[in-house]
C-alpha cells in the first residue's frame, strides 16, 4: 500500500510538471476577437495563444506559464494543479472562455458552464492533436490565418525530420534506433504507446522500447531496459527531481538529458522543434 501511494504521488507530480496534453474538445463557437476574454490554465495553452497572435485575448494565466517571456506579464490565477486554482480567482477576470486540461481541471467544468462561461478542454497525446487544437483556437479567437501559418511551420519542421529519417534509414523501418525514455527514476517510469513523447520518438524515426505498453507512463524495470538493449537513453527526470538513470544502464550511442527542453513535454508548437531536434540526435545528423 505504501508503495502504491508513492507511485500515485509520483504520477500526479509528473502530470503536473510534464503537462503532456492536446486534442481539445469544447462547445465553444467562434466569436468576434474583441469579445473573447480567455483564462489559460496551462503552459501549452498560453504558448498556443501567443503563437497565433491572440495574446490580447488572454486575460490571465498560471504561474507555470513562462513561455514566451512576455507571458510573464499577464496576471496569474495561481498554479497549474487543481488545489492551487480557485473558481473565484478565475471568475474575477470575467472570462468568456477558460482553456483548461482534462483530468487536472475537470472539477471546474460544471461550475464554469453554470456561470455561462465556455470551456475548452485540452487532452493531447499526439502532435496531430496539437495541430487541431491550434486551428480550433484560431477559429475561437478570430486568428484563423495565423493559426494555419503556425501549423504550416510545424509541418515544415516535421517534414525536415522525416527527410532525415528517410535519408539515414534508407526507407527501412527496421533500422530505427531503439530508444529508452525515462521520465522518472524511483520508481522507474517510461513512456508508453499513448504518450505524447512516444509520438515525438516515432516522428523522429526512433523506436520506443516500451511502445507496446498501453499505459501512457508505465512503470518499468531495470531488467526490462537491459533486455531491450536501447541504442539511446533519454531522460527528463533530473529536471523534475527524479534523478538520472541507473548507473547500471548504458546505451552505445549515448545518454542524453532532455529535461531542459519544454518542447518534449508541452503540447505546443514547439513539439515540432522537439521532433526535429531528436531526429538529428538519433540519426547523428549535424
Amino acid at each position: 500500500m505504501k508503495n502504491l501511494k508513492k507511485s500515485a504521488a509520483v504520477l500526479i507530480r509528473f502530470f503536473m510538471i510534464a503537462l503532456l496534453i492536446s486534442c481539445g474538445k469544447s462547445n465553444v463557437k467562434s466569436e468576434k476577437k474583441s469579445d473573447v476574454r480567455i483564462v489559460s490554465l496551462g503552459p501549452s495553452a498560453t504558448e498556443i495563444l501567443f503563437a497565433i497572435g491572440a495574446k490580447d485575448e488572454l486575460v490571465a494565466r498560471t504561474d507555470l506559464c513562462d513561455f514566451p517571456d512576455e507571458a510573464k506579464n499577464v496576471p496569474s490565477v495561481g498554479g497549474f494543479s487543481g488545489n492551487t486554482i480557485s473558481l473565484e480567482s478565475i471568475l474575477s477576470f470575467e472570462p468568456t472562455l477558460v482553456y483548461l486540461f482534462a483530468g487536472m481541471h475537470d472539477f471546474l467544468i460544471e461550475p464554469l458552464e453554470a456561470a455561462d462561461i465556455q470551456v475548452y478542454v485540452s487532452n493531447a497525446n499526439s502532435i496531430d492533436a496539437v495541430k487541431s487544437e491550434i486551428l480550433d483556437m484560431g477559429k475561437i479567437t478570430g486568428h484563423e490565418k495565423e493559426a494555419r501559418n503556425v501549423v504550416k511551420e510545424m509541418d515544415r519542421k516535421l517534414d525536415e525530420a522525416k527527410k532525415i529519417t528517410e535519408k539515414k534509414s534508407g526507407g527501412n523501418g527496421e533500422n530505427a534506433p531503439k530508444v529508452y525514455w525515462e521520465i522518472w527514476h524511483e520508481p522507474m517510469m517510461s513512456v508508453g504507446r499513448d504518450s505524447f513523447i512516444n509520438d515525438i520518438i516515432l516522428r523522429a524515426g526512433g523506436k520506443n522500447i516500451f511502445a507496446g505498453e498501453e499505459s501512457a507512463y508505465p512503470m518499468v524495470s531495470e531488467e526490462a531496459v537491459l533486455y531491450a538493449e536501447p541504442d539511446f537513453i533519454f531522460y527528463t527526470g533530473d529536471g523534475m527531481g527524479g534523478g538520472k538513470p541507473s548507473e547500471n544502464l548504458s546505451a552505445p550511442k549515448g545518454i542524453f538529458f532532455m529535461g531542459d527542453d519544454d518542447g518534449f513535454v508541452r503540447s505546443s508548437p514547439r513539439a515540432a522543434d522537439a521532433v526535429l531536434k531528436l531526429s538529428k540526435i538519433i540519426w547523428e545528423e549535424k
